[in-house]
């Protein structure tokens, strides 16, 4: 069995506590917002892409990507709020995920997600490099996943993607283009 569709989600929703407030996904990073540069890779790879924002809406819009903000009945659960809220909004039997803030990510890594949900479609897979696991490059069986994530939101009080991922099973790909995996989380790291 092969992935028929895939759409794929920039996640642009958190709190920007690291960067003084500041929405990390519309800061330039080598002249282009960050959530751009990732939507650009993934759009290399999926029928459609879109960002999951909770401010900003309309700079995000500017970005020419449709945005998808997290709803009301799972807001504040971290990750998992943009999760639930991208596999409830797409339409295609699998969905790619990438956090907005690694602007070096290619759309190579997405592939090699890709190929692995082809090979065995009922997964998730994540990349895995040599800094360790990262659970928000990934690639989910759009429907299960969305199920799954429901009934795991209702019964456990620990808020974490990878708990989420072994509850479903889930398997790591390695990458081994460690510098694509590097997350900008402070202005410094911006500008160096």
């Amino acid at each position: 069995m092969s992935v028929m569709s895939v759409s794929a989600a920039v996640l642009a929703g958190g709190k920007a506590e690291r960067m003084s407030g500041r929405d990390k996904g519309l800061l330039l990073f080598r002249g282009e917002p960050m959530a751009r540069s990732v939507g650009n890779a993934l759009q290399l790879v999926s029928h459609c892409v879109f960002i999951n924002a909770n401010q900003h809406r309309q700079d995000y819009l500017s970005l020419g990507f449709e945005v998808v903000a997290d709803d009301e009945e799972h807001r504040g659960k971290g990750p998992l709020s943009g999760l639930i809220s991208c596999l409830a909004y797409a339409n295609t039997s699998h969905l790619l995920i990438s956090p907005c803030d690694t602007p070096c990510i290619s759309s190579a890594a997405f592939e090699q997600l890709k190929a692995a949900a082809q090979a065995s479609p009922g997964n998730i897979y994540y990349l895995r490099s040599a800094s360790g696991v990262h659970p928000l490059h990934a690639i989910l069986p759009v429907t299960a996943a969305l199920t799954a994530l429901r009934s795991f939101l209702k019964s456990q009080n620990r808020l974490s993607v990878m708990a989420f991922y072994e509850v479903f099973g889930s398997f790591a790909i390695d990458w081994r283009n460690e510098h694509e995996m590097n997350n900008i989380n402070t202005l410094k790291e911006l500008n160096d």
